[in-house]
C-alpha cells in the first residue's frame, strides 16, 4: 500500500479597512475614471509570514459606506498574488462614492 506524501496548508486571513484617510483614496469622488470608466484604488496587502508558493487568495466585501445618492457599484478583487502577499484592488464607477470599505480576505497555500 502506498501513501502520498502530506503536504502542510499555510493559512492567513485578516480584515482590512480602507477609507478616504487611506493615503491615495480616490473613491469618494467622480472624477479619475479610466478608459473603461472605473475608478480604480489599490492597495497591496503583505503577509505577516511569506508562503512558500504562491497561494490561492479570496476576498469579499464585508462593510462599506457609500453616499446614498446614486446606486452602490463597488468591485473587490485580489491581484497580483505571489508568495509575499497581493494587490487588493477596489472598482466603483458612474457616480458611486465610496468611502470606506472593510474587505475580509484568506489566503491559503504551502
Amino acid at each position: 500500500m502506498s501513501t502520498s506524501p502530506l503536504i502542510p496548508v499555510a493559512i492567513a486571513s485578516a480584515v482590512t479597512r480602507l477609507h478616504h484617510s487611506t493615503e491615495g483614496w480616490n473613491l469618494d469622488t467622480e472624477s479619475g475614471a479610466d478608459e473603461t470608466g472605473c475608478r480604480r484604488f489599490v492597495q497591496r496587502i503583505e503577509f505577516e509570514t511569506p508562503f512558500g508558493s504562491t497561494p490561492i487568495v479570496q476576498a469579499g466585501l464585508c462593510g462599506f459606506d457609500l453616499d446614498q445618492r446614486d446606486s452602490a457599484r463597488l468591485e473587490v478583487s485580489p491581484k497580483g498574488i505571489d508568495a509575499e502577499g497581493f494587490d487588493l484592488e477596489i472598482c466603483s464607477w458612474n457616480g458611486s462614492r465610496v468611502y470606506g470599505i472593510d474587505v475580509s480576505w484568506i489566503a491559503i497555500g504551502s
